[in-house]
C-alpha cells in the first residue's frame, strides 16, 4: 500500500537566531540542545499547568528550526512562545514552504537512493527535505517543499481517519489538546525526562514521580455496526464515570473501534464497558493501542 496526504493546510514555523535551541529547550519538553542539522524529534508545548497547547515535530536546520504542528494550535503555540521573548536574540516567522507525506513499504524506494533516517531526520535533496516519519501505522516521510514530488495516490480524509484510529495515534483538537497531559495522550516520545526545566515540567515530574496517571487513552472495540458517537461515555459495575469516547469509525479489519479516555481501573485489555449513547447503549471491549488482531 503506497498513499500519499497533502499537509500543506497545517501550520509550520522557522524559528531562527544565535538563541534559537536555548529558548525553544527552555519551553518544550525535549531536549532541543542535542539536535544536530539533519536530526529532528517530537515535543510538546504545555501550559504552566502541564496541559498541551501544542504537538510539534522540530526539525534542526543549518540556521534554524522548523517547527511543524496542528494548524489550530499555530496561533496559541506563537503568542506563548512570544510571550516568553525577552532578551533572547530569536525571530519567529511563518514557513511558506509547501508539506506533503508518503507512506507505505514503497516509499523509501519511490524517493530514489535514500539512506535509511532514523525518526524525524532528515535530509535535503534538490530543495526538497525530507523527514523520516511514522504515522496510520506505517513507515513513510514528511516532504517539505514548493511541489509535490512523488507519483503517489493521495488517501481520502475517511480513509486516513481509520488508518489513524486503528494505529491508535491521537489527532490535536480531538483525541488531545488544552485538557489533557501529554502522557495520558500516549506522547511519552515527545518527553525528556532527563533535561532541565521547561513549562509545565512541574506537573510532569509530580504525576511520574507518583507512579500513575488516572486516566489514558486506551482502545475500544463495539458491538453493533456503526461507530460510537463522541463524546459517548462508558462506565463499569465498578465504576460510573469510567471514560468518554474521543474518535470512532468502522474499519475494515476490525468493525467498529474508538479511541477514548479511560479510568486506570478499567485499562485492561478485555475489560467489558458499557458505551452509553444517546438513543442506546451497547458493549464495548477495552483494547490496548494499536488495534491488533
Amino acid at each position: 500500500m503506497l498513499f500519499a496526504r497533502d499537509y500543506r493546510g497545517r501550520g509550520r514555523l522557522l524559528v531562527s537566531g544565535p538563541d534559537r535551541a536555548r529558548f525553544l529547550h527552555g519551553l518544550v519538553t525535549n531536549d532541543i540542545q542535542v539536535l544536530q542539522p539533519g536530526q529532528g524529534c517530537r515535543a510538546a508545548l504545555l501550559s504552566i499547568k502541564g496541559k498541551l497547547v501544542g504537538d510539534l515535530r522540530i526539525y534542526c536546520l543549518e540556521e534554524s528550526l522548523l517547527l511543524e504542528l496542528d494548524a489550530e494550535a499555530l496561533a496559541p503555540v506563537r503568542q506563548l512562545f512570544e510571550s516568553h521573548l525577552i532578551m533572547d536574540d530569536v525571530t519567529i516567522a511563518d514557513s511558506p514552504t509547501g508539506e506533503w507525506g508518503i507512506y507505505g513499504d514503497e516509499a523509501a524506494a519511490r524517493l530514489g537512493e535514500l539512506a535509511p533516517l532514523p525518526l524525524h531526520h532528515h535530509v535535503e535533496r534538490a530543495g526538497l527535505r525530507i523527514a523520516a516519519t511514522r504515522e496510520f501505522g506505517q513507515p513513510g516521510f514528511r516532504l517539505f517543499g514548493d511541489h509535490h514530488p512523488v507519483d503517489a495516490p493521495l488517501l481520502p480524509d475517511v480513509e486516513a481517519e481509520i488508518l489513524r484510529v486503528e494505529a491508535g495515534e491521537p489527532r490535536f483538537g480531538l483525541d488531545m489538546g488544552p485538557d489533557h497531559l501529554p502522557i495520558e495522550s500516549r506522547l511519552d516520545e515527545a518527553i525528556s525526562f532527563t533535561k532541565g526545566c521547561y513549562l509545565g515540567q512541574e506537573v510532569i515530574v509530580r504525576v511520574t514521580q507518583q507512579g500513575r496517571i488516572n486516566r489514558k487513552l486506551m482502545g475500544l472495540r463495539l458491538a453493533g455496526d456503526h461507530p460510537a458517537e463522541r463524546g459517548a461515555t462508558l462506565c463499569s459495575p465498578e465504576r460510573a464515570g469510567a471514560g468518554s469516547v474521543t474518535s470512532s469509525v468502522v474499519s475494515p479489519r476490525f468493525g467498529p473501534i474508538a479511541l477514548a479516555y479511560l479510568h486506570r481501573t478499567v485499562w485492561q485489555p478485555g475489560t467489558p464497558l458499557t458505551l452509553q449513547e444517546a438513543a442506546d447503549q451497547r458493549t464495548a471491549i477495552v483494547a490496548d493501542l494499536p488495534f491488533a488482531i
